[in-house]
């Protein structure tokens, strides 16, 4: 499963690059009017920090013609751009199109909160379906399970549609990883906490506390520099 970042800060992105695991980077509507500052600067800078995939929403939801020519643009601006469409009606027929037009361009469909939505995502050829995990944690406790039917559907077919699920903690980028999820995005505070546990914390501790007490400062010799990436 890929780790994605949800974020619009370059900062924020290179910390979590520097790790060597992160494989993108999204985006939505809402970060970009947290921000409040020039979206289309902000998109070439995300566009440089990210390792790889930059999710970008197109902006508006019942008008084809408008999503199309967003979706075009985005898709021409770098080739790390995976075009976000919204689940609806004009959403589905606008992937339909631009996958007949340009089989080569990436589109996921955003904010899917259901099953069947997820079966029309798959049906109208997307490449990636992405659930609205997230915000469906925040109505039931077990939002992982969501991901287990589509997978099942997505295989019963042969839909190529990739998953791509929204984790609030920690726990949960794992489940989605068990339940079939393709990628997982999360928030840059769980990003930091995917490398903790208080279990570890306390046995590392362990360890430097008897080895300070029988050797001081000393560490075994070293051959190289510090280690890179």
């Amino acid at each position: 499963m890929e780790l994605l970042l949800d974020s619009g800060e370059p900062k924020e992105i290179l910390e979590a690059r520097a790790t060597g695991l992160l494989s993108g980077v999204t985006t939505n509507p809402k970060i970009y009017g947290k921000l409040g500052t020039d979206f289309l600067k902000r998109l070439d800078a995300i566009v440089e920090a990210s390792p790889g995939y930059v999710f970008t929403q197109v902006i508006g939801w019942h008008d084809v013609e408008e999503l199309l020519g967003q979706a075009r643009w985005l898709a021409k601006k770098s080739p790390k751009i995976v075009v976000k469409l919204p689940m609806s009606e004009a959403g589905l027929r606008a992937c339909q199109i631009l996958k007949k037009e340009n089989p080569e361009m990436t589109i996921a469909i955003t904010a899917v909160a259901a099953v069947w939505q997820a079966l029309m995502c798959g049906k109208a050829g997307a490449d990636i379906v992405a659930l609205f995990n997230g915000a469906l944690d925040t109505v039931s406790d077990t939002p992982v399970h969501i991901v287990e039917p589509v997978r099942q559907i997505y295989t019963n077919y042969g839909y190529k549609t990739r998953i791509l699920s929204c984790a609030r903690f920690p726990r949960g980028a794992a489940e989605f990883a068990v339940a079939g999820s393709d990628l997982c995005t999360v928030g840059i505070e769980y990003w930091r906490m995917l490398f903790e546990h208080p279990y570890t914390y306390q046995r590392m501790m362990g360890f430097m506390e008897d080895w300070h007490k029988a050797f001081g400062d000393q560490k075994w010799p070293s051959l190289d520099g510090p280690a890179k990436v």
